[in-house]
């Protein structure tokens, strides 16, 4: 059922015919710094890291993407540290649909997985736990050149996680951001998204830039 859905809407998107490829967002690579929290039964962890994201346009209305990223948090001790890491990576494919004058919806669905890794060492001893979830995601962005320098967009995201040992497989995030383009190529980039992660919630800040091409 949830397959069937994620295919209607790719399918539905498809027939519109106005053409986005001259849209400055679509064919990027980009690079980022995140400060990222996550809050779990009243416990608050704080973390740092950076995003990698790409995106190529296949033709004016598809285009695939992917993303990976890592934060981190590090406390020490006196012989030693627990060193805790998330990693973030998928993989997907999207649609693009012109919704107004400088305007377009992008609707993308993706596979993907979060890998958790804990380690810790004292003094001569070593441990490593490491975790890994699987999930299907699906995003609707909804982005608008407000100036020839400013986008402004807004990204819905729905998560279903393939985990048996998670009771509420289902994750929803939202996000806010904004790009200020220096020329049509290059551009820095502002985002907050908060939203579910693994039985908890989140927010993550992002700072970055991005080239496109």
């Amino acid at each position: 059922m949830r397959f069937t859905l994620l295919v209607s809407a790719v399918a539905t998107a498809l027939c519109f015919q106005a053409s986005a490829s001259d849209w400055p967002g679509h064919r990027f690579v980009e690079a980022s710094f995140l400060s990222f929290e996550d809050k779990f039964e009243g416990e608050r962890n704080d973390y740092s890291g950076f995003g990698l994201k790409g995106s190529f346009l296949i033709n004016q209305h598809l285009f695939v993407a992917g993303e990976y990223s890592r934060v981190e948090d590090t406390v020490r001790f006196a012989d030693g540290y627990d060193n805790y890491r998330i990693y973030n990576r998928a993989i997907g494919l999207g649609v693009i649909t012109p919704v107004a004058p400088n305007t377009v919806l992008d609707l993308a669905g993706y596979f993907g997985n979060y890998r958790l890794e804990d380690k810790i060492v004292a003094g001569n001893v070593m441990f490593l736990d490491r975790d890994k979830y699987d999930y299907l995601k699906a995003e609707a962005t909804l982005r608008s050149m407000i100036s020839p320098q400013v986008e402004l967009y807004g990204r819905l995201g729905y998560e279903y996680l393939d985990e048996p040992g998670i009771v509420d497989k289902n994750q929803f995030t939202q996000a806010i951001g904004l790009h200020y383009f220096l020329s049509r190529n290059l551009s820095f980039l502002a985002e907050f998204e908060r939203g579910d992660f693994l039985g908890g919630t989140f927010t993550q800040g992002k700072l970055g830039a991005r080239f496109s091409f």
